[in-house]
């Protein structure tokens, strides 16, 4: 047994999930990456803006409710110039087109050791700070439940993403976790399918954790 925590997550205007290989044109991820839940849990917990303890504390499962309704639109970029211990003072702006998801939502699960979920639950029912996914200006919604006891099974029915190459899903490479490279940080990725209908029916058994009667995978 584990402690588990669910919440549904909505963008209430306009969300982009920035790409970071587009450059003349910003695309962005159907869903969430797992760096941006765990940076949203970290800004509702006050936590500083470089800490990635979250990381360490959770493992995350996500379930597409609506992220099919698109739009572009022509935005004006500004690039900052420098080597990233100094900057100039111009900053040269360049036109692109950028796509938004429109009022995308999402369920998202957490599970973990006890004295975390309780602290995250916490968190997300009084943040220190402003939700928001995506950009820093593109708030978020919440709506949140109690957490609860879960259970690790094997089964063929999964509800929402998972690892992987599976049919009848889209493919998406998405950044997982940040790690230490050097003086820097690099990223992770995680290729995972997201099932374009509620439920994705797999010809083997998988290990998943039960949700409430929802078989969810988590990472």
């Amino acid at each position: 047994m584990m402690l588990g925590l669910k919440f549904r997550l909505e963008g209430l205007y306009f969300t982009t999930f920035r790409k970071p290989t587009s450059t003349s044109l910003i695309i962005s991820y159907s869903i969430p990456p797992y760096t941006t839940i765990r940076g949203l849990i970290a800004n509702a917990s006050g936590l500083k803006r470089d800490d990635y303890s979250v990381q360490d504390w959770v493992r995350i499962g996500i379930k597409p409710l609506n992220f099919s309704d698109r739009s572009r639109e022509m935005a004006k970029m500004l690039k900052l110039k420098g080597t990233g211990e100094t900057h100039q003072k111009i900053f040269p702006s360049s036109p692109m087109f950028k796509e938004f998801l429109v009022s995308p939502s999402y369920e998202i699960y957490i599970a973990g050791e006890d004295d975390k979920i309780n602290r995250i639950y916490n968190a997300l029912f009084q943040p220190a700070r402003s939700l928001y996914i995506g950009a820093s200006d593109d708030l978020a919604d919440i709506e949140l439940s109690k957490p609860v006891e879960i259970e690790e099974v094997n089964a063929k029915e999964i509800y929402g993403v998972i690892e992987g190459v599976h049919e009848n899903c889209l493919l998406e490479n998405i950044p997982y976790k940040f790690f230490k490279k050097g003086k820097d940080f690099a990223l992770e990725y995680k290729t995972v399918s997201i099932p374009q209908s509620d439920t994705l029916s797999l010809s083997e058994d998988v290990k998943c954790w039960r949700f409430d009667g929802d078989n969810i995978w988590l990472v």
